[in-house]
């Protein structure tokens, strides 16, 4: 049973077992369950109910922050949110799997649930993540996807991040490197409509029976490319998603971009950089907010950077006039906009 199988067999009681052990309140509505935001939310006692899962379409819907999320990308969510390093195949994946196959007993249950916890807290500590020899990349073929091409992403971009494409698989392949340039891990952009609606639009790439996945927190996506920018010129623009790095690369000015992969930058990406860069001021470009102007979205931004202002200088975007559109990256609208955001980012102090 692979994820697509286990996204369309998915049973509300399945569903209501992993709510319950990882200790989300929940209440059932009928056709949906009301549960608290535990997908960017800690303290569950102040978290509101804005986390509906409809059963109709296995998909769960963040009213708050997080969006649209499958089973999966929920579990990721919750995993990011508490600092917790994973392994996708092993610990999101298998996770969901051992609830809807194996058919554990209660007892089972708890055991297997302790288990895996406790390897999480283990993983937490590690810092070091595997490298991948880079011919693996050799399996898939150097061509520009038309999609992104229409977006505005260029040839030379593609190039210099190494965009690669799988036609068995049908997605976009974006290689993932550490600092020092070796390959930790490999994602996929799917471009099959059942997978973006029912999976997700990234997912981690399989090659022969392999996941390569990693911890996306434990990385800064594009910093190899993009080091010796950021020393230079003392800046570093940190955004959600891979895609808007590249799409800096047709700018005027240097490249400085790195992307976190995620609504989060954390304290081990933070170290990460400031070992290597050292920048004297670090932008966090995310991507708008779905409610324009809300109080919410300011305050966990500025919640963000204050944690780290005594590392570096900090400030990030917040599109008070409307600039780009709702989910938009910062540079979606080209280069003029980006400038004008710049101008009007918020510094914290």
């Amino acid at each position: 049973m692979d994820y697509r199988e286990i996204i369309e067999n998915l049973t509300d009681e399945i569903v209501e077992k992993i709510l319950d052990k990882l200790e989300i309140p929940w209440q059932d509505k009928g056709d949906f369950l009301l549960c608290k935001t535990a997908c960017h939310n800690t303290n569950l006692d102040e978290a509101s109910w804005k986390l509906y899962y409809y059963k109709n379409t296995h998909i769960f819907m963040c009213y708050s922050e997080c969006g649209t999320q499958n089973i999966f990308r929920f579990i990721e969510h919750y995993y990011e949110t508490r600092g917790i390093t994973y392994d996708w195949h092993e610990d999101v994946l298998e996770f969901v799997r051992s609830y809807g196959e194996k058919r554990f007993t209660e007892t089972e249950i708890n055991e297997s649930y302790k288990s895996k916890r406790s390897e999480f807290m283990q993983k937490k500590e590690r810092r070091e993540l595997p490298t991948y020899e880079k011919g693996i990349l050799d399996v898939f073929i150097k061509e520009y996807p038309a999609d992104w091409e229409e977006e505005g992403i260029s040839h030379k971009a593609m190039d210099k991040f190494n965009i690669r494409f799988s036609i068995g698989q049908n997605k976009i392949i974006i290689p993932h490197y550490n600092a020092r340039g070796s390959l930790v891990g490999i994602r996929g952009r799917a471009l099959n409509q059942w997978e973006v609606e029912n999976v997700g639009k990234y997912m981690p790439v399989q090659i022969e029976g392999k996941w390569y996945s990693h911890p996306l927190s434990l990385n800064l996506y594009g910093l190899d490319k993009n080091l010796e920018n950021i020393k230079r010129y003392g800046i570093c623009y940190v955004f959600e998603a891979e895609k808007s790095v590249l799409m800096c690369e047709n700018f005027s000015f240097p490249n400085c971009a790195v992307a976190s992969c995620g609504s989060q930058f954390n304290k081990y990406q933070l170290d990460i950089l400031m070992r290597c860069a050292q920048p004297r001021e670090i932008v966090i470009c995310f991507d708008n907010e779905e409610k324009p102007g809300s109080e919410d979205y300011f305050q966990k931004l500025w919640k963000m950077c204050s944690k780290y202002k005594n590392y570096s200088n900090f400030s990030f975007i917040y599109d008070r006039e409307n600039l780009t559109k709702k989910k938009d990256s910062p540079v979606d609208e080209g280069q003029e906009k980006f400038e004008e955001l710049l101008k009007r980012r918020v510094i914290v102090k």
